[in-house]
């Protein structure tokens, strides 16, 4: 069973010009057919109203010149452009000459009743030079004697319809009307044009098909960038790596720049993400192991000598201990993968004065009842910062519990607050055994650990977290020496709002 195929973009761009086009040829089409219609009638309506004033001033003339100029007219008619081979002379019901079959209008009389142009002569509309006529005469002599001008009719001749140029007139020295009539068949104009319109036909179509295939290369030509693009993913499905990249060259256009862009930019987040998750699952399984093997080994031992023995009530004792650290350093590991997600955030105005009292008020809760937890706002108000709330309450939690959990029992944490000219800053200063000097660059790295004389256990990622949230929110992160003497004193920069 064949599957219905999408058409291609190259398809559907020629098929979206061409349509166009085609309805464009139509409509010339119909136009040229109108417009040779009207010609071909003009034409032919001059030719027969020019024949038959021709045919009438020859028998306008004396009748030892009319026998001599009578066939040189005739043959004259018969071999011009537009020949004329039907006419008929009348004086009365006699033949003079022609075809018997094209007979006389039917209000012809022999004699002149005194109306003249019973019939409106027929007149043509001359655009690009105007000569003024005489009942279709240049000469005011020759419409004389003339007492029907020339006018058109339609007839019927052997069957046939016919156009019929008429006209009446009273040739010298005699007193009787003749009548002059020239015909044209109406299918031969009809051949004639149905001829041109098939010429005009074939030359549309003509026209269509080289332009379809001159679009269809222009458009196969236009497209190359696009094909470019797609061989590249092509070539790069086959060893599929976050690390691929679309080659932008200078002769990508314009539009298809942004393209590029917005893709490695996609492949830029998925390898990142992609790091993130490895990071994650390698210091999972390299963590893990140490608060694991503590938690089997003391089950083994509860296994072996029971709860009650004194192995089992030191076994109870740590059990609970080594599952609060792996319990730890899980809650860290899923924030830091999460500070690793650099996917789009929306940043915006929030209050950090609310915010840093709310995150203290919350650790207060959770701190040793002996540790003396402050909070002070210089500026006495709001304070207005930039970022996400969210994200910069995680991060102000984290720097608090570092400042807790490696602090004396009974130290203290002082949290501030104010601003300057170019930054919202929060201070957190506690009494404990501080960081030296020379390890504060290598907190920064992940599962480093310093020898801490609060004797607190740690996983050497709360800072690593620290510096993966403030990078996300564009804060800066300082690290100095209490402002006492001891601890560490760490300072939050955020930026403020513009405008």
């Amino acid at each position: 069973m064949m599957r219905n195929l999408p058409p291609s973009l190259r398809l559907r761009l020629t098929g979206a010009v061409m349509m166009p086009l085609a309805a464009l040829v139509l409509l010339f089409g119909i136009i040229t057919a109108w417009v040779t219609h009207d010609t071909e009638a003009d034409t032919v309506d001059r030719v027969l109203a020019g024949s038959v004033r021709t045919l009438s001033l020859v028998y306008n003339s004396r009748s030892p010149e009319r026998e001599t100029l009578l066939p040189l007219a005739v043959h004259l008619l018969r071999r011009r452009a537009r020949p004329v081979v039907h006419f008929s002379v009348y004086r009365g019901r006699d033949l003079l000459a022609g075809d018997p079959d094209l007979t006389p209008p039917s209000d012809y009389s022999m004699t002149w009743d005194g109306v003249t142009d019973r019939h409106p002569p027929v007149t043509f509309v001359n655009a690009y030079r105007a000569n003024p006529t005489i009942r279709g005469y240049l000469n005011a002599i020759d419409a004389r004697d003339v007492t029907q001008a020339a006018y058109l009719r339609d007839g019927t001749l052997h069957g046939k319809p016919v156009r019929i140029a008429t006209e009446v007139r009273r040739p010298v020295g005699e007193q009787a009307l003749i009548v002059i009539q020239i015909a044209d068949y109406v299918d031969d104009r009809m051949a004639y044009e149905r001829q041109f319109m098939g010429r005009v036909l074939m030359v549309g179509l003509a026209v269509l098909l080289v332009t379809g295939l001159l679009f269809w290369w222009a458009i196969r030509w236009g497209l190359r960038p696009l094909i470019d693009l797609t061989q590249q993913v092509e070539t790069a499905q086959q060893d599929a790596s976050p690390a691929f990249r679309l080659e932008a060259s200078e002769a990508n256009p314009a539009e298809i720049r942004p393209f590029i862009a917005a893709f490695n930019g996609l492949m830029a987040r998925l390898e990142r993400a992609s790091n993130s998750l490895r990071h994650f699952t390698s210091d999972a399984s390299h963590q893990m192991r140490t608060p694991l093997a503590v938690a089997r080994v003391q089950l083994d031992v509860l296994d072996r000598y029971g709860p009650t023995s004194p192995q089992g009530r030191a076994a109870l004792t740590d059990i609970p201990h080594a599952i609060g650290t792996l319990e730890q350093l899980l809650k860290q590991l899923i924030a830091l993968a999460r500070s690793e997600d650099q996917g789009d955030m929306q940043m915006r105005p929030f209050d950090l004065a609310e915010l840093a009292a709310s995150v203290t008020a919350d650790r207060a809760g959770q701190a040793p009842v002996a540790m003396d937890i402050g909070y002070d706002n210089r500026m006495d108000g709001p304070v207005m910062a930039l970022g996400q709330p969210a994200l910069a309450g995680e991060l102000l939690g984290n720097l608090l519990d570092n400042a807790i959990r490696y602090n004396r029992a009974d130290g203290a944490v002082a949290v501030s607050l104010w601003m300057d000219d170019q930054d919202a800053v929060v201070e957190i200063d506690d009494n404990g055994p501080g960081i030296p000097a020379d390890q504060r660059d290598k907190v920064w790295e992940r599962f480093y650990r310093i020898n801490s004389r609060s004797g607190a256990p740690g996983t050497g990622l709360g800072m690593p977290i620290a510096r993966a949230l403030a990078d996300r929110l564009g804060a800066r992160i300082e690290l100095r020496d209490g402002r006492t003497g001891q601890g560490l004193c760490v300072l939050v920069r955020f930026r403020l709002p513009q405008g």
